[in-house]
């Protein structure tokens, strides 16, 4: 059936989320070895990162509720770091024609990515990966499998992306394409996954469904839950470097998009073309843009905004120890090692390849100052802290941690008032981090102990 393999990782999901958060309202968490704690950390943020790339953070994080307080523990953006590229890794094979355009999905629900590239032509290469999900190794192309139909026509591109877009537990296909015979209208084709599990099979295409219009140009679509409503938006990279940004009103089963809004959230046009890719680096809880530009650079616009409603600082270019690629720059976005951090491959003109490993090695915990719902007095402090909520609600309480920069709870206990004095004198001098958690809030500050 088409929900089995989604529904089972879900089932894991929830049952190691139920887990932790009885060993939490049960006060055993702290009783676990560091080791038992460390490993059931790692897992739910490999099954959560797993799991957001095609559902919505928004049902995750229901899911997790007050295991929620282990999961995007963030890094500093100083902090991230890409190895050097390399060509064609995990035997990767090039295009023979030019422009690959990669994106990473499980299509065969064997539990590792496999990899799709567009090029030049309109076709589209499909690599499946015949390794594990810390080895990846990809076999030899095969050209528009699962009956993918590339529309007539004398001139294509095809830049591919996957979202779940009906709901039904299998990843449907969207492809866009360039504007040549059309004038400027370059259009959306989807492909529907009629198929099952383990055997995807795709129907026809239609165009420019589910109240979508044609990009400008160019049409190079990237699905994510940007807004954090449960249901997977589409920015699309156009010609001239713009974003278009079509925002899905329907729901999960349903979609709906908008009229696009060009250029939104303090987006800002990339060079000649602008390919898009989101990836959560920083892991402060919200997606970052990244847009590969020509002649090869990439742009990286942080996300400073919230999970609902994002805003995104002036771009940096090449950042994180990046470099440019050959002419031009589709970047997508995997854990291809499964540690736990998002690892890059880059298309590029003559249909080559560029890996960049991901070589974060510290997992920390920031506060997000957007967010800000309680005071911490004296902050740093010696051999106590006040902490108290910005607002009164009688009859809520919270669970508090307090976190140090190893994700290690050092103290918890109840906040049931406005206000609460908590000793400090037992800590080591050093950064720490207070988080109170309510259901599904979590809101966190740093602490400073001398």
């Amino acid at each position: 059936m088409k929900r089995d393999s989604f529904n089972r990782k879900k089932r894991q999901f929830r049952n190691l989320a139920n887990r932790v958060n009885q060993l939490i309202i049960n006060n055993e968490w702290e009783r676990l070895s560091a080791n038992t704690r460390n490993r059931l950390i790692l897992k739910l943020n490999l099954m959560f990162r797993e799991l957001s790339r095609f559902f919505s953070q928004f049902e995750l994080k229901k899911i997790l509720a007050a295991a929620a307080i282990f999961i995007g523990f963030p890094l500093a953006s100083q902090s991230q770091s890409f190895a050097p590229p390399q060509l064609n890794p995990f035997g990767l094979v090039p295009d023979s024609v030019d422009l690959a355009s990669p994106v990473f999905a499980d299509i065969d629900h064997d539990d590792d990515l496999d990899l799709f590239s567009g090029n030049y032509g309109g076709a589209m290469q499909f690599y499946e990966n015949t390794g594990t999900v810390t080895a990846p190794l990809f076999a030899l192309p095969q050209q528009n499998p699962f009956g993918i139909i590339i529309p007539p026509g004398d001139y294509h591109i095809a830049f591919p992306a996957f979202a779940d877009i009906d709901g039904d537990g299998d990843l449907d296909l969207f492809i866009g394409d360039i504007a040549y015979e059309r004038k400027y209208d370059a259009n959306f084709q989807f492909y529907e996954n009629t198929g099952t599990d383990a055997a995807p099979a795709f129907a026809a295409p239609q165009q420019n469904p589910f109240g979508l219009t044609p990009a400008y140009i160019f049409a190079m679509p990237r699905f994510a839950d940007i807004d954090n409503d449960g249901d997977m938006d589409l920015v699309a990279g156009e010609g001239y470097g713009n974003m278009k940004f079509y925002e899905n009103t329907g729901n999960e089963t349903l979609a709906s998009f908008l009229p696009p809004v060009q250029n939104p959230f303090g987006i800002t046009p990339a060079y000649v073309m602008g390919s898009p890719a989101f990836a959560d680096t920083d892991h402060d809880g919200d997606l970052d843009l990244y847009v590969g530009e020509y002649p090869g650079n990439m742009r990286y616009f942080e996300n400073t905004g919230t999970v609902t409603e994002p805003s995104f600082a002036p771009p940096v270019t090449n950042p994180f120890g990046l470099v440019p690629t050959n002419y031009y720059n589709f970047p997508a976005f995997a854990d291809l090692d499964n540690d736990g951090d998002e690892d890059l491959l880059v298309g590029e003109y003559y249909g080559s390849f560029q890996y960049f490993k991901n070589t974060e090695i510290n997992i920390g915990i920031t506060e997000n100052p957007l967010e800000v719902f309680f005071d911490l007095y004296p902050n740093p402090a010696t051999d106590w802290v006040s902490i108290t909520l910005k607002e009164d609600i009688p009859g809520n309480t919270w669970k508090l941690f307090i976190i140090d920069l190893e994700g290690r709870i050092v103290k918890s206990g109840t906040l049931n008032s406005q206000k609460m004095k908590l000793n400090t004198d037992g800590l080591s001098p050093g950064v720490y981090f207070v988080r109170l958690i309510q259901g599904e809030k979590s809101y966190t500050r740093k602490l400073i102990v001398k």
